[in-house]
């Protein structure tokens, strides 16, 4: 048989058979990746990203489903986010949160959960800006403003501005008490992390989206550790007068059975000049 007449003839045919060559050399790629014993680094989140339309692009597309197209790129959101790996990097995070907001405007859970994410993640300016079009959009959502005060306080370390998102929370209907309070503490620039604790309490009890409450119970339980180790860096310089070396002899003095592990994946570290507990992303 002639297969260059074959083919020609066919060109269905010709692009069949370039795509299952593809998916040969991609299958042989990725067992190579993973099972070689000279791996090579590469990040996982950038074979799953998706690739989002954007805003106006999007609404084109649905052909007036936007709806439905943004509830498929919110499922979009959360597998990626959830099934990618946590210590790379999400470039398409920023992005899917603002399409989704595009197409579906009063879809509140998007900007809950963005706000308590994207920061974490490296993106504060969109978050700050998801805020921006989530208050125009949703002006009766006290949670907006109030995870923007969060934002404030803990990447921008700007307590006025936070003070002001929380106030602004505090005047629609439905916010919790302790959100007025929030505001006065946060003028008087009291203690960082014990608010950030309280806020992220207030999140874990009063928000309906399963999402959104996991994220904040991961903070909760991040900053437990840290108040844990601050404690007992604490001890130590009480028992031993200074502070200790690392986290390590902590564990070596008996002041603590381990090292706690941050549910956000950071790390701890101590500065054995000044005690202070730091966290970094591993």
């Amino acid at each position: 048989m002639n297969f260059k007449v074959f083919f020609g003839k066919k060109p269905a045919l010709v692009a069949l058979a370039m795509l299952v060559l593809a998916y040969i050399a991609q299958v042989n790629f990725d067992s190579w990746r993973f099972f070689s014993q000279k791996r090579i680094s590469v990040d996982l989140n950038v074979f799953i990203e998706p690739q989002p339309l954007g805003g106006e692009t999007a609404r084109l597309a649905s052909f007036g489903a936007r709806e439905f197209l943004a509830d498929w790129y919110w499922l979009t959101l959360i597998q990626y986010y959830g099934g990618g790996d946590p210590y790379g990097k999400y470039r398409k995070l920023a992005e899917l949160f603002d399409v989704v907001t595009d197409l579906s405007p009063k879809f509140v859970a998007p900007y809950q959960t963005g706000l308590l994410i994207l920061p974490g993640e490296g993106y504060v300016d969109e978050a700050l800006a998801l805020s921006e079009k989530g208050k125009q959009a949703l002006p009766g959502s006290w949670e907006i403003p109030y995870y923007t005060g969060l934002i404030y306080h803990r990447h921008k370390k700007d307590f006025a501005k936070a003070a002001q998102e929380f106030e602004q929370a505090a005047q629609i209907p439905d916010a919790p008490p302790s959100t007025k309070l929030f505001a006065g503490i946060y003028y008087k620039e009291a203690n960082q992390r014990r608010v950030a604790y309280e806020i992220f309490k207030t999140i874990y009890e009063t928000s309906q989206i399963e999402f959104t409450r996991d994220r904040a119970r991961r903070y909760i339980g991040h900053l437990d550790a840290y108040f844990l180790l601050e404690d007992a860096v604490g001890q130590f310089k009480q028992r031993f007068g200074r502070y200790p070396a690392s986290l390590d002899e902590l564990v070596a003095r008996r002041i603590i059975s381990t090292i706690p592990v941050s549910p956000l994946g950071q790390s701890f570290a101590v500065n054995p000049a000044t005690g202070e507990i730091t966290e970094s992303k591993r």
